[in-house]
């Protein structure tokens, strides 16, 4: 577009000379004929070769590609000069030739200051000329520099260019050439590479290079000044020699100054942990329809990818900030996904971990963040980690999750998707792995989004007779959703006491499946189910149980519920038994010592304060997260955390898939896992026979009415029998009115 125009302001010009020298109608036409007189008259001489002479200013002008001010400056002194030619024109040629506008000039001048005045108001106008547009004149008429001057172009290379000495400008000059280098260090945009020197601030080191250029330009002007006493004539090209040698010294170094750094699309860390993943096709059920991909809704076409520009402003911006609270040091590697931007900052020798972790509020506020979480180290490096909340965060939609690659790869029937780390990759694990996971979080910390995630992803991999679930919701509304799906043991529990007698059978019946793979000498489950398939018997499921609320269950019977967390967390492993434990009041109360020395892999979602922190992960950071899914993870065996941000899915999503499910196949709840409760709810309270009774209960009254303890676990610690038949007494008991009912706390009164 550019050349264009100019080749048609050239093509204007031509004609306009054509018409003046050649002012025929037949040849120009009527346009050329009437400006070729309008010309002539105005113009005089010069109209014949003004048109022509404009080419080379206007050739100049493209050639050199000059910005707005620049032309505007040329354009000025073109028309001074052409008003100076017309004025000269006028006093010396005779009337026809001198041209309207001169001699309209001369006319109003002369009765003022005379013929004479007029020449010296022409010799004032070339003075003029000469001092306001020198650098001009010279682009104009290529006259050669006689010293050298540096300049930077935009791709930040040193060059020569010579320039006419000047004493009395050789301050300006300086000023001018330093502040060049300085806009051109600042605008430079280097190649992203990995800091070498994290130490060696930026700012340093572009001080560093001015003062190098500052002290050529001196050198210059002191060996000018150097000649010109000695009666040399202007500097020669060798006069410059040793400047221009450490000017191409200091342009080395700049160009070898690190200045940017590495973004990072794969942790390294996250990436081992995938790949420990057992990987192969698992097995799709014959008689069963899996749930469809199209249930789930589909991620948006464009989504945000990195912009490396608001990286590197970033990463200066945090340097700063660090500066003023006298933190010394640089980024060397930058993680952007899709909540947040991890920046691996290297702190200078000097610097204390503890100075770092104390700033992350000062640091939020500087940032005008909403909320930013510092590992201070990363595990295995020495660096510390600031994450810093994105200006845009990315819905992350279920359906990727599932789609991708690392989870229809994994073989185990098991797999969780977890959602994306901090990276945008796509993570998940394997709950026979983990084996058993510990979740907490509070109100709109996205936890319950997160469980209902993981729910799905088992769903999409498990027909019933492989996966069976229980699902123990006390809340009455988070489980609500999946009731009659086929995959249920027993309807979705929402009754504390039948909640803490479905656990105690569960226990049980992890111990039937022990003493089955010992009869048929297997180690797990997953080595029964083989030798079952082969002999034709029939295959254990898979049972997966899911508390979504653990603090209510520990207010009805604590010690109860901690005692078949801690048997079901030690032991059923093997026999294909896993717990997902969730809750919003991660206290030591609810989350004893003994449920976490036996759920060692947990999920903390945001919650409320650091104490919160540190029970759940024994790690503060937790209280920093984001909500809305932003998670962190601890997977077994690993000493840091890993950060993820959990899927999306929405309640309509859920529905489609229940459906889908219900349609298929009814419900076959096992009665056998609630019968304890139904038991108590339906006897009449009056006495036992005496045939009934337990062979232990005569002992066991013996131990409640001396010790005056009534709990079903100490009975069975104190008589050394399982925990049913321990329940079974203790209901004995309370028929036989030694013992009352359970009260709300879940104690029972010694009534003799």
């Amino acid at each position: 577009m550019r050349t264009l125009i100019y080749f048609i302001v050239a093509t204007i010009f031509l004609y306009m000379g054509v018409s003046t020298i050649f002012m025929d109608f037949h040849f120009v036409g009527k346009l050329g004929t009437s400006f070729g007189k309008f010309n002539r008259e105005t113009f005089g001489a010069l109209a014949f070769i003004y048109p022509f002479l404009f080419l080379y200013p206007l050739f100049i002008t493209y050639k050199k590609k000059l910005n707005a001010k620049e032309m505007l400056s040329f354009s000025v002194m073109l028309l001074l000069t052409f008003f100076t030619l017309l004025l000269i024109q006028a006093l010396l040629l005779p009337k026809g030739y001198d041209g309207k506008i001169g001699a309209v000039v001369i006319a109003f001048f002369t009765p003022f200051i005379g013929t004479i005045g007029v020449w010296f108001l022409v010799m004032l106008l070339v003075g003029l000329l000469y001092f306001l547009f020198q650098q001009e004149i010279k682009l104009l008429i290529h006259k050669k520099y006689t010293k050298e001057r540096l300049i930077i172009d935009e791709k930040v290379s040193i060059k020569k260019e010579k320039i006419e000495p000047l004493e009395n400008d050789q301050k300006e000059q300086e000023k001018r050439v330093v502040h060049e280098i300085q806009n051109q260090l600042r605008e430079k945009k280097p190649s992203i590479k990995l800091v070498k020197n994290p130490f060696a601030s930026q700012e340093s080191q572009e001080n560093t290079e001015i003062k190098k250029v500052k002290k050529q330009v001196k050198l210059v002007n002191e060996k000018e000044k150097l000649q010109k006493a000695s009666g040399l004539t202007s500097s020669s090209a060798t006069s410059v020699k040793p400047a221009t040698k450490e000017m191409q010294e200091a342009q080395e170094s700049f160009n070898k100054r690190p200045t940017q750094v590495k973004i990072v699309s794969e942790l390294e860390e996250n990436r081992k942990f995938l790949e420990s993943i057992e990987k192969g096709s698992f097995e799709k059920p014959q008689d069963f329809l899996l749930p469809k991909i199209e249930f789930l809704q589909p991620p948006p076409k464009k989504r945000s990818e990195i912009n490396e520009t608001v990286i590197d402003k970033k990463v200066q911006e945090l340097i700063e900030k660090l500066k003023q609270f006298k933190i010394e040091g640089d980024v060397v590697r930058t993680y952007s996904g899709p909540l947040v931007t991890t920046f691996e900052f290297k702190p200078a020798p000097h610097i204390k971990v503890s100075k770092i972790l104390n700033l992350a509020d000062d640091l939020a506020m500087a940032l005008r963040a909403q909320t930013i979480r510092i590992q201070a180290p990363i595990p295995g490096k020495d660096v510390v980690g600031i994450e810093i909340p994105n200006d845009e965060f990315e819905t992350i939609y279920l359906r990727e999750i599932i789609e991708s690659d690392i989870f229809k790869k994994a073989a185990s029937p098991l797999t969780l998707a977890l959602g994306k780390d901090i990276v945008g990759k796509p993570f998940v694990t394997d709950l026979k792995k983990l084996p058993h996971l510990l979740i907490a979080g509070t109100t709109g910390s996205g936890k319950s989004v997160g469980i209902n995630a993981m729910l799905v992803s088992l769903l999409y991999r498990n027909s019933p007779d492989r996966l069976k679930l229980m699902m123990i919701d006390p809340k009455m509304l988070e489980f609500s959703i999946y009731n009659d799906i086929p995959h249920l043991l027993t309807p979705v529990i929402t009754n504390s006491k039948q909640a803490i007698v479905a656990l105690s059978n569960m226990v049980a019946e992890m111990e039937r499946r022990y003493r089955l793979m010992s009869q048929y000498k297997t180690k797990n489950i997953e080595g029964f189910n083989k030798k079952a398939k082969k002999e034709g018997l029939e295959e254990l499921p898979y049972i997966v149980v899911i508390i979504d609320e653990l603090a209510d269950l520990m207010m009805t019977s604590g010690k109860d519920v901690e005692y078949s967390i801690a048997r079901l967390a030690q032991m059923a492993r093997a026999a294909g038994i896993h717990l997902i434990v969730a809750t919003q009041r991660p206290s030591v109360d609810v989350v004893t010592g003994l449920i976490k020395a036996n759920l060692p892999s947990r999920i903390s979602f945001r919650v409320g304060q650091k104490i919160d922190s540190k029970v759940i992960l024994d790690s503060i950071g937790a209280e920093s997260l984001l909500g809305r899914g932003d998670m962190l993870f601890t997977p077994p065996g690993s000493t840091g955390l890993i950060r993820l941000h959990a899927p999306w899915i929405s309640e309509e999503e859920i529905e489609k898939i229940v459906e889908f499910l219900k349609a298929q196949r009814e419900p076959q709840y096992d009665e056998k896992f609630l019968a304890e409760s139904l038991e108590s709810g339906s006897s009449n309270g009056g006495r036992a026979d005496n045939d009934e009774l337990d062979e232990l209960y005569e002992e066991a009254k013996k131990i409640v009415l001396s010790e005056r303890k009534t709990s079903i676990s100490y009975l069975q610690r104190r008589l050394q029998i399982g925990y049913n038949r321990a329940a079974r007494i203790v209901e004995q008991l309370e028929n036989m009115g030694v013992l009352s009912a359970p009260n709300a706390k879940g104690n029972r009164e010694i009534l003799l």
